[in-house]
């Protein structure tokens, strides 16, 4: 069973990571030609990488949604972690291969710039490339840095591959005691910014992430639906607010400041839509994403940027989530009166709304394309931008950090654009293919009766 709710948060969390790196790359654009002019991109854009935060967690959920009637053993272990691996691996190969066929070719094993972090640190070159690949511990990036979640995502398949061998009434004992070894190994220091090596990778804070993911799968497997619609709602709020107040990220937002801000609303969230969808009350959906856009438009208006005090950046988050909060309740009352009123014209509303959800779940379905191929894309342009921009009549549109927002905007929309783009031909005629392919493989290799549903 193919879970809407989840493509949809997949989808959102991958744009939002867009929108992330996209301000990374705009802000390079305005040095490299010689502005100081802000990002436009402000507002819970400059909290982008929280999108890695409710990756993790669907993840969690996700692992034990899909083996919750699969028989414990040693096959059904095997099976899902062929399935889990298949499923990063090859895609992966795919643009990690073609960022360092670029470098390689661009600067050379021996090379040193921009893309290579390694050479910056002498670092033996090869070595690196090669434990890039396989998404080991190391000290630097992969050498498409966004791969950095992928080590972590490994490290998860492997210990949840494990739980597979024991009985689904011992999971809520293990997830705790592996919560608490988390906690207790990050207390001593054990844990760091980023998986450098086995020590850091065990016990990074957002493994708990994964946890809570897992513990909330156990949850709606269980059957458990308490006021879901009002949980959704409030947790949506609650995860906007988080992107509006966190300021300049540090190394403890960036480790357990994150997994406060963004891993539990995120869960909690996850909890309250999958229920809903179990209970076919998706509609629920609506006044959650309308209060939520006009929690990021208040936001956005009050002009706060991450380097604003925490004083202003609170005074706004209150400001907006206030104003979400009634345009949510506006959008249910209006929704039960025209219900009583004009049904018709309420019903009318189902087919456009329905093609936006499914533009959400198709974005959701290639989001894994899409969070691998945006960076190439978006400093793919930002390269081309800045040699159009050089060209004085282009330079209104091209030379971010020209005068005015013009320049700005077509570069937002064209790395937005670009980014989907091929992500949708990277899904349907690469990604896709690939996962048929070892689908198939994997069907020659394991019993058809005990295999695991390989999720989206």
């Amino acid at each position: 069973m193919k879970l809407q709710s989840i493509q949809i948060l997949r989808g959102l969390a991958a744009l939002l990571i867009v929108f992330y790196h996209t301000r990374a790359q705009e802000f390079r654009s305005i040095a490299a030609n010689g502005a100081s002019e802000p990002s436009w991109l402000t507002g819970i854009v400059t909290n982008g990488f929280a999108g890695v935060d409710l990756f993790f967690v669907i993840s969690g959920f996700i692992m034990v949604f899909v083996t919750k009637n699969q028989p414990r053993g040693m096959r059904t272990a095997a099976d899902f972690l062929f399935a889990r691996l298949t499923r990063v691996y090859p895609i992966w190969w795919f643009f990690a291969g073609i960022t360092t066929i670029y470098m390689v070719g661009l600067q050379g094993l021996g090379g040193y710039g921009e893309g290579w972090p390694a050479f910056g640190h002498a670092a033996p070159v090869v070595p690196y490339i090669l434990k890039s690949f396989a998404l080991l511990p190391q000290a630097d990036d992969p050498v498409l840095a966004v791969g950095w979640t992928l080590v972590h995502e490994v490290y998860f398949y492997l210990i949840f591959s494990l739980f597979l061998l024991a009985s689904k009434k011992w999971w809520p004992a293990l997830l705790l005691a592996w919560g608490i070894a988390v906690v207790a190994g990050s207390m001593f220091g054990l844990s760091g910014p980023r998986p450098i090596d086995l020590s850091a990778l065990v016990f990074f804070p957002m493994t708990l992430e994964f946890i809570l993911g897992a513990a909330t799968g156990l949850i709606v497997t269980s059957g458990l639906a308490w006021r879901p619609g009002s949980i959704m709602l409030l947790s949506a709020l609650g995860l906007c607010a988080a992107l509006c107040i966190q300021g300049v990220e540090t190394e403890h937002t960036l480790q357990w400041g994150r997994v406060l801000l963004y891993g539990i609303p995120s869960t909690v969230l996850i909890y309250g839509i999958v229920t809903l969808e179990m209970a076919d009350r998706l509609a629920w959906l609506v006044p959650a994403a309308i209060g939520c856009a006009v929690c990021i438009i208040v936001f956005q208006l009050y002009g706060t940027v991450d380097t604003s005090p925490i004083a202003l950046r609170r005074g706004g988050t209150i400001l907006a989530v206030s104003v979400g909060a009634l345009a949510m309740l506006a959008t249910l009352w209006a929704g039960w009166l025209g219900g009583q009123v004009r049904p018709q014209a309420i019903r009318a509303l189902g087919p456009p709304l329905g093609a936006v959800k499914a533009w959400f779940v198709r974005i959701g379905d290639a989001s894994y394309s899409l969070y691998l191929v945006h960076t190439i894309v978006i400093v793919a342009l930002r390269l081309v931008f800045h040699a159009l921009g050089k060209v004085e009549p282009l330079a209104p549109v091209f030379r971010v950090g020209h005068p005015g927002l013009l320049d700005n905007v077509v570069y937002t929309l064209v790395c937005l654009g670009a980014s989907i783009w091929l992500s949708l031909l990277s899904y349907n005629y690469v990604e896709r293919p690939m996962v048929r392919m070892f689908r198939a493989w994997r069907g020659k290799m394991f019993d058809a009766s005990r295999r695991t549903p390989a999720p989206n």
